[in-house]
């Protein structure tokens, strides 16, 4: 069917999925249309890694991932799950940090450490979870996310600076070679959101 122009400022004869890629882009969409993911990376740790008695938070080798071209009407989504094992008596926490600065942490307490996600105080033998998150920011000077590159990573902290325990990614706290001893994976993944 042929292209045809129609007086009333309308186009007939193009049919779903007959416009080249790209030649339309997410500034071109009507105003109020949102929703529509601009932009995905995912990364995964495999290896493993730990901190031992740090309450500043401190980097997941592995996740962090470097989003560019942010939209100044954009969204940022970010979700992901960090293995985390425990020694005995020890506090674990799980930190977003975006261009340096934290975000979606719990609301400061008095001297109680906060963070986006963890585990508390642990009166018994060794503890290995899987922590999720799901978090999402405007592009917003408050929240430090800008219209540029962005650079979005996880960090773990371990508050308890008495205990010189350690926090323990991707693998159990005494690693034995065997059933007793898994390891597993950590992910961060990120996208932008059409605001």
């Amino acid at each position: 069917m042929p292209i045809t122009l129609n007086g009333s400022g309308t186009v007939s004869g193009i049919s779903a999925g007959g416009l080249p890629d790209g030649i339309i882009q997410s500034a071109d969409l009507a105003s109020g249309v949102g929703g529509k993911v601009l932009q995905f990376d995912s990364v995964t740790k495999t290896d493993t890694s730990s901190v031992t008695t740090n309450a500043t938070p401190q980097d997941i080798s592995g996740l962090s991932i470097t989003l560019s071209n942010v939209l100044s009407t954009s969204k940022i989504y970010i979700t992901g799950k960090v293995q985390m094992s425990l020694q005995y008596a020890t506090t674990g926490n799980i930190h977003i940090n975006v261009n340096g600065t934290e975000q979606g942490t719990a609301p400061s307490s008095y001297s109680r450490p906060v963070a986006h996600t963890g585990t508390g105080y642990l009166g018994v033998g060794q503890q290995y979870g899987c922590y999720a998150m799901a978090f999402d920011l405007e592009v917003d000077s408050s929240t430090s996310v800008v219209a540029g590159s962005n650079t979005i990573k996880l960090q773990m902290s371990q508050p308890d600076t008495t205990s010189g325990h350690t926090l323990y990614i991707n693998r159990s706290q005494t690693d034995p070679n065997g059933v007793a001893g898994p390891r597993y994976v950590s992910t961060l993944t990120v996208m932008e959101i059409a605001g």
